[in-house]
Parts: C-alpha cells; sequence; structure tokens
C-alpha cells in the first residue's frame, strides 16, 4: 500500500492549434491567427501561422530610402522577353538605390515582360557584366 496522493494518467499532446484574437469581445473586428504545433515537424515552436486580416483592413506600404550610394551604381542585366533569342541588355542607374530598383513596378528602359538576370551595386560589375554577356 502506497502512501500519498494516487499519480494520474497524464496525457502528452503531440499536435495542437492555439488561436489568438485581437479584440475577444468582437473577434470579427480584429486580427485572427492560428499557430499550428506538431512537435514530429517542429520542436521548438509552431510549424504553420495562418493570419486572418478583417474585412477592408489597409496594409500600411513600407518606405523605400531613395538615397544613391556614394558614387556607386547600380547595375541591371536584363532579357527583354523570355524568349530564347531575346537581347540581353545592361542597364546603369547612377543615382539610384537598389531597394527603389528592385520594388518599383515601371523602370525607364526596361519593358515590362523584362526577364532581370542580375543586379548589382559598383563599376566593377559594369565590366564583368559586359564580359560575361558580350555586350
Amino acid at each position: 500500500m502506497s502512501r500519498g496522493r494516487p499519480s494520474e494518467q497524464v496525457e502528452i499532446k503531440t499536435k495542437w492549434i492555439q488561436e489568438y484574437i485581437q479584440y475577444p469581445s468582437k473577434p470579427e473586428l480584429g486580427i485572427k491567427s492560428l499557430w499550428h504545433y506538431d512537435v514530429d515537424k517542429a520542436s521548438n515552436g509552431p510549424f504553420k501561422t495562418e493570419i486572418n486580416y478583417p474585412k477592408g483592413y489597409k496594409f500600411s506600404k513600407p518606405k523605400i530610402d531613395k538615397k544613391s550610394y556614394q558614387k556607386q551604381s547600380v547595375v541591371m542585366v536584363f532579357k527583354t522577353s523570355n524568349r530564347s533569342n531575346a537581347k540581353t541588355k545592361m542597364k546603369i542607374w547612377r543615382n539610384t538605390n537598389i531597394d527603389y530598383v528592385i520594388s518599383t513596378n515601371k523602370l525607364p528602359g526596361v519593358p515590362e515582360n523584362a526577364i532581370i538576370l542580375e543586379l548589382a551595386v559598383g563599376e566593377s560589375f559594369v565590366n564583368s557584366y559586359k564580359l560575361k554577356y558580350n555586350l
């Protein structure tokens, strides 16, 4: 006969979902996120998160710094289309930031359907890309 409290059969969960609501009293107004846990897939945290935004939620636009690099140029090598015989061209920007070049929708001198092959910062890349792509 053992003394003390009898041992309990504790069930260890291996899969569970945790739900977070921004406004618990009115869940339709705030952001709702679901965190999926599975010990077999990821032992240290969730393996998947789902975020559901309310209807009409406005996302803030990221601010892009347009400051140029000091005497550094941004070099882009692109193909004019996805065809195999498309021309390979190079465009150089002297007073532009690389983040602006990546994120903007339309670039002057670059067609809408262009395939970007290389993008770099520095004058040394101009010479190396001229040799590499025979420009």
